[in-house]
């Protein structure tokens, strides 16, 4: 059963950044993976253990500034789904400086 958790805080008031940070804390420390800016995974074995997973994840919704969408799946809805947690990043170019524009 895999569990997605996404996210989307309000970023241009402290409190909203600062409510961010504490609940990504928090699901890190649940075993959530942090797929990509709002967005997290775990990977739980049975349909109980994702439950209490799903209830852990309310309790730390903060009461305001936030949507969050809780997206429950189970493995044979998964099939065609493939997840790789541990991409090396790829070489960043560099690129020549531009030359000057001349004209005549």
């Amino acid at each position: 059963m895999w569990i997605y958790v996404v996210t989307s805080f309000t970023r241009y008031s402290k409190v909203g950044r600062m409510a961010q940070k504490q609940f990504e804390k928090s699901m890190q420390k649940d075993g959530f993976h942090h797929l990509h800016a709002n967005l997290f995974v775990r990977y739980c074995t049975t349909s109980s253990n994702a439950t209490v997973h799903k209830e852990r994840v309310k309790k730390l919704i903060p009461p305001c500034g936030c949507d969050i969408s809780i997206i429950m799946s189970s493995d044979g809805q998964e099939h065609n789904t493939y997840h790789s947690l541990n991409r090396k990043r790829t070489r960043k170019y560099s690129y020549d400086k531009p030359q000057m524009v001349e004209f005549f």
